[in-house]
């Protein structure tokens, strides 16, 4: 669960308005102009804010408890699923990651299938030392390969480090009762 400081959220919001409040009844010299264009201009900034500049570096952690993740991933993923008794060699995996300030989704792709993410959710806790990414998922296999490899749910847990993230490591579980792990590099780090 993410710890959001809505004492900084709440003091943002408030010393924004009260100096936009200010320039314009300056400009002004009345009181429900201001007012009103107070409320007019602070929309569109959190517009912008929820928009794009939650990803400047200057808003990390005082303010913006998660990483911006969006991107190209690389790496690959290591089943626990046996092929003639046998385990697979690492497969290759590509996944991307879409990020908004309120949303996270994960497009995962392999060579025999795709995966989309259901529902996403940090899980940072400082006190803890957990810094982390779950996602629920529904994969997708080629249609030719369905005869031993169903279409599924599963849910994955994804770790890192800070907030200027290149590498995630986690682990993955499904509803065909497979396991596995996860590792990868963000493209064009």
């Amino acid at each position: 669960m993410i710890r959001y400081n809505i004492r900084a959220f709440a003091w943002a919001i408030l010393g924004l308005g009260i100096i936009t409040f200010i320039v314009l009844f300056l400009y002004t010299k009345d009181v429900v102009s201001a007012f009103s264009s107070t409320v007019a201009v602070n929309i569109v900034i959190w517009i912008i804010f929820t928009k794009w500049a939650w990803k400047f570096k200057i808003f990390y952690s005082w303010l913006i408890p998660f990483p911006n993740l969006s991107g190209n991933w690389e790496g690959y993923l290591i089943s626990s699923y046996l092929k003639d008794g046998k385990p697979l060699d690492p497969i290759p995996t590509k996944v991307v990651i879409s990020q908004t300030f309120f949303n996270v989704q994960v497009q995962i792709q392999t060579g025999e299938s795709k995966s989309f993410s259901t529902g996403a959710s940090f899980d940072i806790d400082s006190d803890r030392g957990l810094q982390q990414l779950f996602y629920s998922y529904l994969n997708t296999p080629k249609p030719s390969v369905r005869d031993r490899s169903e279409m599924h749910y599963g849910t994955t847990r994804l770790e890192f480090k800070g907030f200027i993230v290149n590498e995630l490591e986690g682990e993955y579980w499904t509803s065909r009762k497979t396991t596995g792990e996860l590792h990868l590099k963000r493209k064009n780090a």
